[in-house]
């Protein structure tokens, strides 16, 4: 068979609400995308490096004994707190909400638990193949979360909880449209998700495989829907990286 006459992408059968996409090309990716996804339908979405990474915070990664994530949290969220008393500027908002601080910590890159997500799939698709690597997978992973589904189940909506900050100290989550999820027992989401949906085919979770091969191509398209490091990361920071992903996209 032609390339030409190869589907555009191939789905697996959905098992526990959870479905794999693999899609062969860039512009398939937005024809799918186009026709999986309505616009205000509920879902939200993530982009991952490598297609073994799993939807867990950072700090979560790092606690081996289940056991002490509560206090371990809690000593974290105490450290930050202290560590950055006098580095906020003058008269710095106080909150009375514990996201919100573990929201502000995760712009500065603190182990938190938190897990970002976006509402829109191109800027997760930029998250998935902005960096790269000698450990890159040959696949990349763009994961939707029908995130209505799971708060439409009570008792699911009482494991995730999904936070939107308010705070103008983090300008990162309205450059990309960004939200959290956030649970309790930091539980892997999706072995919540599999869980929760056991034998259902309805899809809550649709991962969605790219290779890596189509990096320059997902950079360049995401370039002309002006998405890149300058609007997504309004800093100094987000105007370096611009500059050497314009570097690495167009001077060869």
């Amino acid at each position: 068979m032609g390339d030409a006459n190869q589907p555009r992408w191939k789905s697996s059968k959905v098992k526990d609400g959870i479905e794999e996409i693999h899609i062969r090309k860039w512009n398939y990716f937005i024809d799918y995308i186009q026709e999986a996804f309505s616009p205000g339908s509920g879902w939200v979405y993530r982009g991952h490096r490598k297609d073994y990474y799993k939807l867990e915070s950072t700090i979560d990664r790092k606690i081996v004994d289940k056991s002490k994530t509560t206090q371990l949290r809690q000593d974290q969220l105490n450290r930050f707190k202290m560590a950055i008393r006098g580095k906020r500027g003058a008269n710095p908002p106080q909150y009375d909400e514990p996201l919100e601080w573990w929201a502000l910590g995760q712009h500065f890159e603190l182990l938190t638990p938190l897990v970002d997500w976006t509402h829109s799939p191109y800027t997760a698709a930029f998250f998935a193949f902005a960096n790269t690597g000698k450990d890159d997978t040959r696949k990349r992973v763009i994961i939707a979360l029908n995130k209505s589904e799971v708060e439409g189940r009570p008792e699911l909506a009482r494991m995730v909880r999904f936070y939107t900050p308010f705070s103008d100290e983090n300008a990162r989550v309205l450059g990309q449209n960004g939200l959290f999820s956030y649970s309790d027992s930091g539980e892997e989401l999706e072995a919540v998700i599999a869980h929760e949906f056991a034998g259902s085919n309805a899809a809550i979770i649709k991962k969605i495989h790219l290779p890596n091969a189509e990096r320059i191509s997902v950079l360049r398209g995401l370039e002309q829907m002006n998405i890149n490091h300058l609007t997504l990361f309004p800093d100094l920071s987000g105007a370096s990286n611009y500059a050497n992903m314009q570097f690495e996209l167009y001077s060869n």
